[in-house]
């Protein structure tokens, strides 16, 4: 590695470096990771069931009026639902990363090794610079 990549890099290093330093394992740096996205999908959940209380709240005030606007309020509801849905699939997740941990980061470590691999080849093959020209 030339002086000049150590250099580039430098910086990502210089901000890994602190979480790094506070988390005793990565598994505990994960194990926290998890935690703060368990309340974040947990304020989305709310606001997605505020969503689609106020949806169905709309639904119903609508009834008789015109226009109605109710298929609007079937909108709202369905992307009240559908964002909930997705949630608690995501929550799944995030319970199954807390309680395996060492399986997770064994997965993740597979997918970042076939990434790696995958772009080394790519680079290999679709990267190969500009042609030289000829000198006459």
């Amino acid at each position: 590695m030339t002086s000049r990549n150590l250099v580039k890099r430098l910086p990502l290093a210089i901000l890994l470096t602190p979480a790094l330093a506070f988390a005793s394992t990565t598994t505990d740096l994960i194990s926290q990771l998890a935690g703060l996205f368990y309340i974040i999908v947990g304020l989305t959940l709310v606001m997605s069931l505020i969503l689609m209380m106020g949806g169905t709240l709309a639904w119903a005030i609508r009834l008789g009026t015109f226009p109605t606007y109710r298929d609007d309020a079937l909108t709202v509801i369905e992307y009240g639902v559908s964002t909930m849905f997705v949630l608690v699939v995501i929550l799944g997740i995030v319970e199954f990363v807390q309680t395996h941990t060492s399986a997770t980061l064994y997965v993740l470590s597979i997918v970042i090794a076939g990434l790696v691999l995958w772009l080394a080849v790519t680079s290999e093959l679709f990267g190969g610079g500009a042609e030289k020209e000829e000198e006459h």
